[in-house]
């Protein structure tokens, strides 16, 4: 409704001043039936159509010059397209009452990444850093009629190595294993492009954001920051304008008013009259001030504990001249009011000063004024392609939301991808998901030299300016994983490890950090992930030990001990990095290669796959510990796949249960598992697979992060302790903590006792110890664990097993007979369907896929305990439930 509103008052506005000039936009992109683009080569023997918005490797798709290129072996096969040099050509018309304006600009907002520019065959500017958006003045340029623009662009591949022969910085590849190219630390694109451990390497070129021509005679609104703070009743909006024009222009003046709706369908005016001079590029700004009675807004919250109330924020400039002469810019976006600080006090305020913990530091995150606890995980690129991962919207909603499904309150942009769309954080905004946002440089040692941080200061300048308002943005954070690579010695830098600090201090500290400062200066600058935070400021930025438990945020990976254990796991203040591979299913695998000698772990395909040095070593060790698993077996590789996701969602499980606890003891304030989603259809760590579905991890994410949960430990001496985890507002009182006996042949407990539980809000708390009543049985038996209480709608069931389940005793094959029903509102807009499961055993593991039917079931990954369990699946598809009953198969851990 207040959306409607403020739009209804945007038009009248806009309708009133309809004598006021408005800033002329001209589309150059391909959606602009005027606008033409060609794709052509160096040789020129291939020339083609192209997109813009786009890329090169998406045109060549288009035109069926090169296969899909997640496909087989194409990521590699296709390598020559970024070895080769492009050119995209337009053509468009220009009015003689567009060329009378004072002002001509082409506008870039993105462009990947070195490309050399010309209007009608005169050079106008270069393009060299994929994350900053480009104006040229092209006034002189122009004519009346047909004009032409060409963007020729240079080959990643050869700018970044011709860089490096200059200005060298460690490493100069990645491991083999990536099959990946060399010296992404030399040009400002997204890092990834050149290979990961969890992706192929396409470094594109393109024009992969919006382009445009705007002319005008006054100034302009590019940007507008807000900052947002609360002092006893009354909240106080500080609104910073950025505005443009000609250089040729050296004075502006005019009105600037700025509109906040409100509620109770109310609109909150303030104004400023604007007279100054402009700086040499033809910038200004001018600030205004806004102060707002508490019981006009309402707080926003992150996702699971509040909601998101966003309010509609309009600025308008106005030049000053006659009415037929004056010009209207402005502005439109949503920002929340919220506090949101990162806390690095003294531990021994909250743990006190007897204990080990309690030396250090916090780090956790206060929002309105309550420590919470955050869960979420790590976002990549949503496509390996920049463009799509621009404009492919449903697959960022379907990220998203499947996030916060899962009761996620951050995600960690990770500082090897991009900074992602406006749509992206628009959608964070409203889903009450968080953002830890990183620069994008990641695992790799940076030149410094002058035409380098030019570069990388536009940048940070670029990207602060237009993220900032967003209240789901949280911290800024410089990098990821560089002082520990450089304390490490990652990349055999120790030799020179005083010159790779000083370049490394000179870069993140003395060129970033002021820069986010300034602009946002009431948000928290990390210069590292992980990093002592203030710890490893006050060391001169390069800790000792990156990872001191006591200290900041760390990154744990651990693949050789048993991660099902959640004894073996390192504490720390905040958890940003974690995680275990497995395989995608069978059916996304089946959209890369549909030959069934690939369908092998020991293939070459299997192998060009597995990024990761010693991956599936890794994986088949992890399953070994606690699964049987045949070599023999016809079924191996799809067993493998299974295995592979049962060992990664029971991995990540316990760690994250293990961070949860901690809070109690050593105040762990961070859960952000790595990672989400994926690129490609391989080994990765994501919990989403590549084109959306849900690995049996996501799925154990609903459990794990759930608001209200008995979480168990066995520990070393073989009892468990019993935590209660709550993370809402109100305390539990009086709950009941049923833990339950279970034999693996029967539904029936052996044992059965109850415990009183209480739990104070925002809380983890240890709630008792327990033997195992049947030690010398374990073998035999397995645990439950359950929880009623007042004002708790739900609480996810846990278990302990005792012994692998590969030593367990009594496991019998089930009968499991499957029935679909037809429901309503599950689903929103898809059609829901009830599937019941009876079965007559325990059943470890259950799986459900519902094969080609394109839908998603709400739960899976089941530990069966009882005779009857229902699920729901939602699909957009035109089935009935008889349809939806035969394309239901399943699979069950046995030995």
């Amino acid at each position: 409704m207040k959306s409607l509103v403020i739009l209804l008052f945007l038009s009248s506005f806009l309708f009133n001043l309809h004598q006021i000039n408005c800033l002329l936009k001209f589309s150059l992109e391909s959606t602009n039936e005027n606008v033409k683009w060609t794709l052509e080569n160096r040789n020129k023997s291939i020339n083609i159509p192209g997109s813009v918005p786009g890329g090169v490797y998406t045109d060549l798709q288009n035109a069926g010059i090169i296969g899909d290129i997640l496909s087989g072996y194409n990521d590699v096969l296709t390598r020559w397209v970024a070895h080769d040099t492009w050119t995209y050509t337009s053509k468009f018309n220009v009015s003689a009452n567009s060329l009378s304006s004072a002002v001509a600009r082409l506008v870039l907002e993105g462009v990947d990444t070195v490309a050399y520019i010309e209007l009608n065959g005169i050079p106008i500017g270069l393009t060299k850093n994929m994350f900053v958006r480009y104006v040229f003045d092209v006034k002189a340029y122009l004519k009346e009629g047909e004009n032409k623009l060409t963007f020729n662009f240079e080959s990643p591949i050869d700018y970044a190595k011709n860089r490096s022969r200059q200005h060298f910085a460690a490493p100069e590849c990645v491991p083999d294993v990536y099959n990946g190219e060399c010296h992404a630390n030399q040009i400002r694109k997204m890092q990834s492009s050149f290979s990961w451990d969890w992706g192929p390497a396409f470094p594109s070129v393109g024009i992969w954001r919006n382009i445009r021509l705007e002319f005008f005679n006054g100034a302009v609104i590019w940007s507008v920051t807000t900052h947002t703070e609360k002092k006893d009743t009354i909240w106080f909006l500080s609104v910073k304008v950025y505005l443009e024009t000609g250089k040729n222009i050296r004075n502006i003046s005019g009105y600037l008013s700025v509109y906040l709706s409100v509620e109770g369908h109310s609109t909150i005016k303030i104004g400023k009259n604007v007279d100054t001079k402009t700086n040499s590029d033809g910038t200004f700004d001018v600030e205004l001030e806004m102060n707002i009675s508490e019981n006009m807004i309402r707080e926003w919250w992150p996702n699971g504990y509040g909601s998101q109330h966003l309010y509609n924020l309009l600025v308008f400039f106005t030049t000053n001249g006659d009415r037929s002469d004056r010009e209207i810019s402005h502005k439109h976006m949503k920002i929340g009011f919220r506090t949101i600080e990162l806390v690095e006090q003294e531990a021994s305020l909250i743990l006190g000063n007897d204990t080990l913990a309690g030396q250090g530091l916090t780090f956790y995150f206060k929002v309105n004024g309550h420590p919470l606890f955050m869960k979420g995980s790590n976002w990549i690129p949503s496509n390996v392609l920049p463009e799509n991962n621009e404009n492919e919207k449903t697959r960022i909603d379907n990220l998203l939301t499947a996030a916060r499904a899962t009761h996620m309150a951050m995600l960690r942009v990770w500082g090897g991808g991009v900074y992602e769309s406006d749509y992206f954080y628009r959608r964070c905004d409203e889903l009450g998901i968080l953002i830890w946002q990183d620069f994008m440089f990641a695992c790799a040692m940076y030149p410094v030299d002058p035409e380098f941080l030019d570069n990388v200061r536009a940048e940070i300048q670029h990207n602060v300016l237009r993220l900032q308002h967003h209240p789901s943005i949280a911290v800024w954070a410089g990098n990821n994983e560089n002082e520990v690579a450089l304390r490490g010695n990652w990349y055999s830098t120790q030799a020179q490890f005083e010159k790779y600090k000083a370049e490394y201090i000179r870069l993140y500290v003395d060129n970033i950090k002021p820069i986010v400062e300034s602009i946002d200066p009431k948000r928290r600058y990390l210069i590292s992930s992980p990093s002592n935070g203030r710890k490893s400021e006050e060391d001169g930025y390069i800790a000792k030990n990156p990872y001191d438990p006591h200290f900041g945020d760390t990154h744990y990976y651990n693949y050789l001990a048993d991660n099902w254990d959640l004894n073996i796991f390192p504490q720390t203040r905040f958890a940003s990095e974690y995680g275990f591979q497995s395989l995608p299913s069978l059916k996304t695998m089946k959209t890369a290669t549909n030959k069934t000698s690939d369908y092998r772990i020991d293939s070459d395909y299997s192998k060009h796959r597995q990024h990761s040095p010693n991956g599936y070593n890794f994986i088949e060790l992890q399953m070994k510990r606690h699964m049987k698993l045949n070599k023999d077996d016809p079924k191996y590789f799809e067993k493998f796949i299974y295995y592979s996701q049962i060992s990664q969602a029971m991995s990540i499980k316990a760690e994250t249960e293990f961070y949860r606890q901690s809070q109690a003891d050593w105040y762990t304030m961070g859960a952000l598992y790595w990672q989400l989603n994926d690129v490609w259809q391989a080994p990765s760590w994501s919990g989403i697979e590549y084109g959306g579905k849900w690995k049996m991890l996501h799925y154990f994410a609903k459990e794990f992060f759930a608001p209200v949960l008995v979480s168990p430990r066995l520990t070393l001496a073989k009892n468990v302790d019993v935590y209660l985890l709550n993370d809402r507002f109100v305390p539990i009182i009086n709950a009941n903590i049923t833990v339950e006996m279970f034999k693996w042949n029967s539904f029936t407990p052996i044992k059965s006792q109850i415990f009183l539980a209480n739990a104070k809000p925002l809380s983890s708390e240890k709630q008792f110890s327990i033997d195992l009543w049947d030690a010398d049985k374990k073998d035999e038996i397995f645990l439950r664990f359950s929880l009623q209480a007042d004002g708790v709608l739900s609480s996810p069931k846990n278990y302990i097993f005792p012994v692998p389940l590969k030593n367990i005793k009594g496991l019998r094959t089930p009968n499991i007979k499957v029935d679909v029903s037809e429901t309503t509102a599950v689903c929103g807009n898809a059609t829901s369907f009830t599937v019941n499961l009876n079965v007559d055993t325990i059943v470890p593991f259950l799986w459900l896929e519902a094969n080609s039917i394109d839908g998603h079931f709400h739960d899976n990954g089941f530990i069966i305990t009882e005779p009857k369990t229902s699920v729901h699946f939602c699909t957009k598809e035109k089935i009935n439930a008889q349809q939806l009953k035969r394309g239901i198969t399943y699979r069950y851990y046995e030995n």
